[in-house]
Formats: structure tokens, C-alpha cells, sequence
């Protein structure tokens, strides 16, 4: 995803729901702390989605904003690149006091990106490889603190299972990255 796409698909689903907020998150919403990090990191360079969770969430314009920008969308089809829509309860993931930390993308009102650490618990909890090789790509150029995602994550309310998991991809990331965890 690049900026300029980010900022389209923005436009066009800001345009459908004629107000409320707009959240990015998964690795577009680094777009809006790091604008150039399409072109320096190949992890989101290589994404062609946006995701967006729109506040308050309304069924029937979720449904027309997706038909509009959605995955086999004709725009996906002229343009190569789509939004998913995402309901609220994916905020569930997201650490407490994330609001207070979005950040506006440029440009584009009532458009707000996660915090980059916050995205980043986000994206331990999901867990997959390409999140793990972002998370250690991140930490490897400075623009992520693992030290800050631990304090977060700690934060957070999860099973015993969900902490091992997610605690185990942190390390893995921040070892890949060149900047281990200190033990405990």
C-alpha cells in the first residue's frame, strides 16, 4: 500500500459515510506516522489492502462502503488495491489508550491511524509470518521500541495461553530486529 493509495481509498470511503471517524490500522496505518514507509519497507509496500474500522459502525453503509473499495471491487480491479471494512470488536486487540493515540493521516479529516506501537500488538496478536518479519523490520530501522510494545502488550487482558503466544512473537521480532528483550 502506498500513501497516495491509502489516501484514495480514505477519500472514497470518508465520502459513502459523510462523517464519524475512520481508523486504520494493520501496517497502512504506519503510513500515517511514517509517510515514506511504503518505499522503505517492503512488508507494507507489498500489502495491496487498507484496513478501516468505521466509528460509529453502521451494517448497511459498511456493506456499500465495501461493495465500493472491498475486496473484488471494481476498484481493486482498475486500481489493484482494496479496503477491508472491519467491524469494532477488532479493537478489542488494540491496547488501552489507543484513541488517545491515534494519528490524523494528512489530508485526509476525520482519518486516524494506530500509533505504530499499537499497531504492533495488534499484529502479535494476529501472529503471522509477514507480521513477525514488519515487527523485526521496524525495530531493526528504530521506528519501533520492543520495549514499548512489551509494556503495552503487558497491558493488555489475555489468557495465559494468548500471553505465552504473544509474548514468544515479541521476542522472535525483536531478536530478528537486532534489538533482543532484556530477561526477566
Amino acid at each position: 500500500m502506498c500513501l497516495d493509495a491509502l489516501k484514495h481509498l480514505a477519500g472514497i470511503v470518508s465520502a459513502i459515510t459523510r462523517g464519524g471517524e475512520i481508523v486504520v490500522f494493520g501496517s497502512s496505518s504506519l503510513l500515517g506516522t511514517y509517510p515514506a514507509a511504503d518505499s522503505e519497507h517492503e512488508w507494507i509496500h507489498r500489502s495491496d489492502d487498507a484496513d478501516f474500522i468505521l466509528d460509529p459502525f453502521d451494517e448497511i453503509v459498511g456493506r456499500i462502503a465495501h461493495d465500493a473499495v472491498g475486496r473484488d471491487s471494481e476498484l481493486e480491479s482498475a486500481k489493484g488495491y482494496h479496503a477491508d471494512i472491519i467491524r469494532p470488536i477488532a479493537c478489542e486487540n488494540f491496547p488501552p489508550g489507543w484513541r488517545e493515540r491515534l494519528v490524523p493521516l494528512d489530508g485526509c479529516p476525520g482519518v486516524m491511524c494506530l500509533e505504530p506501537h499499537d499497531m504492533a500488538v495488534a499484529k502479535l496478536f494476529a501472529g503471522r509470518p509477514k507480521d513477525i518479519g514488519l515487527l523485526a523490520d521496524l525495530i531493526r530501522t528504530g521506528r519501533l521500541d520492543p520495549a514499548e510494545v512489551e509494556r503495552r502488550l503487558i497491558s493488555m487482558e489475555m489468557t495465559e495461553a494468548f500471553i505465552v503466544r504473544t509474548h514468544a512473537r515479541l521476542k522472535e521480532s525483536a531478536v530478528a530486529g537486532g534489538k533482543p528483550l532484556p530477561r526477566r
